[in-house]
């Protein structure tokens, strides 16, 4: 296979980037730029702890979204009208004041249909004499 050799390219000497770089100052490295090269090196290359990963900024950002998300979409499906009235609830012991008069009174009705199946100190104790 013969090919055509490509002429010799001297266009990367007049290169707007190279005049750029040849501008620029000089930087001297610090005292610590071998140490901390070297510790980047060796952090780079190990897998980060479990707690280094949840709260790393990306996925905090997704458990944000999606908490909104649900709490918007509980919202959606629950509305709570804000025209319907609260029932009160009665207090417990009013309330068990109410079913003790009402079983009081179906016994009672019950031993005047049955009277025959009472002694008469049933029937007494039942009246609350």
């Amino acid at each position: 296979m013969n090919r055509n050799p490509l002429p010799p390219d001297d266009s990367w000497e007049t290169d707007a980037v190279w005049k750029l770089l040849d501008q620029a100052s000089t930087r001297v490295a610090g005292p610590h730029f071998t140490d901390n090269t070297l510790r980047a090196a060796r952090l780079a290359g190990q897998p980060r702890a479990w707690w280094q990963r949840l709260f790393a900024p990306i996925p905090l950002a997704g458990l944000a979204a999606t908490a909104a998300a649900l709490a918007l979409a509980v919202q959606a499906l629950n509305p709570t009208p804000s025209h319907t009235a609260v029932p009160t609830v009665a207090s417990s012991d009013e309330a068990f004041a109410g079913i003790q008069e009402l079983a009081e009174t179906e016994v009672l009705s019950a031993a005047v249909d049955n009277l025959d199946n009472f002694t008469d100190t049933e029937l007494v104790c039942l009246i609350g004499f």
